[in-house]
């Protein structure tokens, strides 16, 4: 017995695969149940991102500033490094920023997870990162309001600040390499 096959009867129309996107809701479901237990992730426009291990100068970094933001920012702002933050612009997201400054809280955030209406700014150390932290991390914290939203680029050796948001992105970009100075608005007395 001999079967023919045509050409056309092989070949098949890609079928198109659409991405899940998960809802805030459907997230802390997740990660109640335990599915994300030994995971650092994100949810971030709909998608969950598994946070990577860090290399050795990421994690030095991340000690870096908040041993140098704790000490400077004692008593004006909460330092939170590597903790929730839910972005609540819908769709609401969940990151986890290297570093957050906060407003000051009695509780501490005791009682909930600090949202964007309480950040001043966000800072993400990057490296293997870098792409979505200029792009999809930087709009979704500006559509948050979030009023700065920092990026200390290790690749070029410089701190890439975004200021005074407006939609999905930032007016003001300013870069500073090492050495130089910035200086924080809300904090104008503190030197950085």
């Amino acid at each position: 017995m001999t079967l023919a096959l045509e050409r056309d009867s092989i070949i098949q129309p890609a079928l198109e695969i659409a991405p899940r996107r998960f809802t805030f809701a459907e997230f802390e479901q997740m990660s109640d149940a335990g599915l994300f237990a030994d995971e650092h992730v994100e949810l971030l426009d709909g998608s969950v991102f598994v946070k990577g291990m860090q290399s050795h100068r990421h994690a030095s970094a991340i000690r870096h500033l908040n041993k140098v933001l704790m000490t400077l920012l004692e008593g004006k702002a909460v330092v939170s490094a590597q903790l929730p933050l839910i972005l609540l612009s819908p769709p609401p997201d969940f990151v986890e920023p290297d570093v957050a400054l906060l407003q000051l809280s009695e509780t501490l955030y005791n009682d909930r997870n600090p949202t964007s209406a309480d950040a001043l700014l966000v800072l993400e150390v990057s490296d293997s990162t870098l792409e979505r932290d200029q792009n999809e991390k930087l709009r979704a914290h500006a559509r948050n309001n979030v009023p700065e939203y920092w990026i200390l680029n290790l690749h070029m050796q410089q701190l890439e600040v975004r200021r005074d948001p407006s939609g999905e992105d930032y007016l003001e970009t300013r870069k500073y390499k090492v050495g130089q100075r910035v200086a924080m608005p809300k904090f104008s007395a503190v030197p950085l």
